[in-house]
C-alpha cells in the first residue's frame, strides 16, 4: 500500500531539508509525498483602502505564483536521481499554514513531515514558531519535525518516551511500528522520572506496551528530570545514540515533566535530533 506524506513548503532551506529527510527516510516503501504551500498576503501588501477587486487580483497572482513554485519544485525533485516508488504531487493553500493543515480529516495523510528552525523562547526554539503553531493543532495525523541541521543517515535507534500513567493502543503507535520494520530500528523506552519507582498501574502500562511492542527489539531507560532541555538532548543524541524520538500525544507535556518547569525562556540550544509525534484520539 501506497503511504501518504504530505510536506509543507516555504521553498526555504529548512523545508528543502525536511524534504531530503523525508525521501531518504522512506526510501525503501512506496509513497505519495504532496508538496503543500499555503499562501496569503502581506502586510505591506494589504496596507491602504483595498478594493475587492484589488484584493482579489493580489490572491489570483499569489496562487499562480505558489502554483508555479511547486511546479519548479516537483520538476527540480524528478530530475533528480528518485526512486521509482515514489510520486509527488503539488496542492497551493490559500489562507495560512496552521488553517491548511487544520483543515485535514484524519486519515487524510499518514505523515506530516515539516522542517524547523529556531525562533525566540523554548517552545519556538525547539519546534521553530510557524511548526509550533502547527502543532498546537493537535491534528490526529503524525507529525515529523525536521530540525534545520539534521541529516538522515539511517534509522537504527528510536526512542519512545512515556510515562507509562497512559495505556496506549498498536494504533496510536502504528506509525512508529511502521518506521522501525521498514529499517529494522531497535527501540529504547525512555522514562522520564521523579519517582523511578513504577506504580502498580504504571507497571500494568509497561507490560501492555511491551506486548504491543514484542516483535521490536527493545530496550528500557529511565533518566531524571533535567535542568536544561541542553542536558536532556545530549543524553538521547549521544548517550543513548537515538536517531529519532517519538513523542506520544503532546509534546511540550514531555518537555515540562523533563524540566520540571513549564515554561523556559532566552535558550538558543538547537537539536539535530527529529521527532515524531504521534496523536491519540480526542
Amino acid at each position: 500500500m501506497m503511504l501518504r506524506v504530505l510536506l509543507p513548503t516555504d521553498f526555504s532551506a529548512h523545508s528543502y531539508n525536511a524534504l531530503t529527510y523525508a525521501q531518504q527516510l522512506f526510501s525503501k516503501v512506496a509513497v505519495e509525498f504532496t508538496l503543500f504551500h499555503a499562501y496569503e498576503p502581506t502586510a505591506l501588501q494589504m496596507l491602504g483602502n483595498i478594493s475587492p477587486q484589488r484584493l482579489a487580483t493580489i490572491y489570483q497572482n499569489l496562487k499562480i505564483e505558489s502554483v508555479q513554485q511547486l511546479k519548479l519544485l516537483q520538476s527540480q525533485i524528478l530530475e533528480t536521481n528518485q526512486p521509482e516508488l515514489h510520486q509527488y504531487a503539488i496542492q497551493a493553500y490559500e489562507g495560512h499554514l496552521t488553517e491548511g493543515i487544520a483543515a485535514f480529516e484524519k486519515g487524510a495523510y499518514d505523515y506530516i513531515i515539516m522542517g524547523s528552525k529556531g525562533a525566540t523562547g523554548l517552545k519556538e526554539i525547539f519546534l521553530g514558531s510557524v511548526t509550533y503553531s502547527v502543532v498546537s493543532l493537535q491534528q490526529e495525523i503524525p507529525m515529523l519535525i525536521i530540525p534545520e541541521n539534521a541529516s538522515f543517515q539511517t534509522l537504527e535507534k528510536i526512542g519512545l518516551e512515556t510515562d507509562f500513567k497512559k495505556s496506549y493502543s498498536k494504533a496510536v503507535l502504528q506509525p512508529l511500528l511502521r518506521l522501525s520494520k521498514i529499517w529494522g530500528a531497535m527501540l529504547h523506552l525512555v522514562q522520564v522520572y521523579s519517582n523511578p519507582d513504577l506504580s502498580a498501574l504504571e507497571e500494568k502500562h509497561l507490560q501492555h506496551l511491551k506486548s504491543i511492542l514484542k516483535d521490536i527489539p527493545c530496550s528500557f531507560h529511565v533518566i531524571p528530570r533535567f535542568s536544561s532541555l541542553e542536558n536532556c538532548i545530549h543524553v538521547f543524541e549521544e548517550d543513548l545514540a537515538i536517531d529519532l524520538m517519538v513523542l506520544i500525544d503532546y509534546p511540550l507535556n514531555f518537555f515540562d515533566r523533563l524540566m520540571g518547569k513549564s515554561i523556559v525562556k532566552n535558550i538558543t540550544f538547537h537539536t539535530k535530533l527529529p521527532f515524531l509525534i504521534l496523536p491519540t484520539p480526542n
